[in-house]
């Protein structure tokens, strides 16, 4: 506990108070960085599994992986998505069967997706058509904030 006064994480992560005590009191237990290290991991892996189990988003990854970006409506990326997965996935349940549904649904899995190295951005045309579109751009992942000490 000496140790926490001077313990700094160069990005203080969503369970901060948590993860300054534990990178604190590592050095009685492990090498230092070893919690850090661990509890990235950790994240990553949660992050992996929610992108698997969300069929929206593991499609995304699959289309994104061949190319660095796209920019289309949410019909043509729903277009094209279908295609992507085949026709027993677009036919499934869980499967979105419009452009809204896409969008709320993209929506939800952009912060898994950007985690992974993925930007989704909703835009506006400039012109007066009110077209919105959908921008899929490969971005680097978040870099796992490395330990910083005093």
């Amino acid at each position: 506990m000496a140790e926490l006064p001077r313990t700094k994480l160069a990005k203080l992560p969503r369970m901060a108070d948590f993860a300054l005590w534990a990178t604190a009191c590592e050095t009685a237990l492990w090498p230092s960085g070893t919690f850090w290290s661990a509890y990235c991991g950790n994240r990553d892996e949660a992050v992996d599994d929610v992108i698997e189990a969300d069929p929206i988003a593991a499609a995304v990854r699959a289309m994104m992986s061949a190319r660095t970006e796209w920019t289309g409506t949410a019909s043509e990326l729903l277009g094209a998505l279908d295609e992507m997965a085949g026709e027993r996935v677009a036919k499934a349940k869980s499967w979105p069967d419009g452009a809204r549904a896409l969008a709320g649904r993209l929506r939800c899995a952009s912060t898994f997706l950007r985690n992974v190295g993925i930007k989704v951005a909703f835009l506006k045309e400039k012109d007066r058509s009110r077209t919105r579109l959908i921008l899929l751009a490969i971005a680097l992942p978040r870099t796992q904030a490395p330990r910083l000490r005093e």
